[in-house]
C-alpha cells in the first residue's frame, strides 16, 4: 500500500507544473494583453488593440501493477509481478497581433483596423484552390454520369 501512495505521490509535480502553465497562459489573454497603455502625443491619445490566441494541452497517464506472477506455470519466463508507470506532458502557446489602433482626440474616438495582407493574400489563394477542385470534382462527377 506504502508503494501506491508514493506512485500517486510521483505525479502530483506534473499536474503542479500543468497548472501554473495554464495560469501563465491565462495571464496572456488579460486585458492588458489585447489593449496597449495610452500613448499620449498633446491632446490625442492612442490605444493599440491586439488579437491574442491561446492554445493549451497537456496529459497524464498511469500505471499500477502487483499480483503474483505473470504468463502461465508452463512457461521458463514466469516473473513476478510487480509493474509500475506514469507520464504527463504538455505544452502551450500564445500569440498576439495587433488589429486596430484607437485615437482618442478633441473630435472624438476614430479606431483604424490594422490591415494584413499576407492573410488576405493566405485567404484568397485558399478560396482560389478549394474552388478549382470543386470544379474538377463536379466535372469528374459529370462525365460518371454520361457515361
Amino acid at each position: 500500500m506504502k508503494k501506491d501512495l508514493e506512485i500517486i505521490a510521483e505525479s502530483v509535480p506534473s499536474q503542479k507544473r500543468a497548472n501554473e502553465l495554464l495560469e501563465k497562459l491565462a495571464d496572456a489573454a488579460d486585458s492588458k494583453a489585447v489593449f496597449s497603455e495610452p500613448v499620449e502625443s498633446g491632446d490625442y491619445k492612442v490605444i493599440t488593440a491586439a488579437e491574442v490566441s491561446v492554445g493549451l494541452g497537456f496529459g497524464y497517464g498511469g500505471g499500477g501493477g502487483f499480483g503474483d506472477e505473470m504468463g502461465s506455470e508452463e512457461e521458463e519466463t514466469a516473473t513476478k509481478g510487480v509493474g509500475i508507470g506514469s507520464g504527463g506532458g504538455g505544452g502551450g502557446m500564445a500569440m498576439s497581433r495587433p488589429v486596430a489602433v484607437i485615437e482618442i482626440g478633441p473630435h472624438g474616438v476614430r479606431i483604424e483596423p490594422i490591415i494584413d495582407p499576407t492573410k488576405i493574400a493566405l485567404a484568397f489563394f485558399t478560396t482560389l484552390v478549394s474552388m478549382f477542385a470543386l470544379m474538377g470534382k463536379m466535372k469528374r462527377a459529370r462525365k460518371k454520369g454520361l457515361s
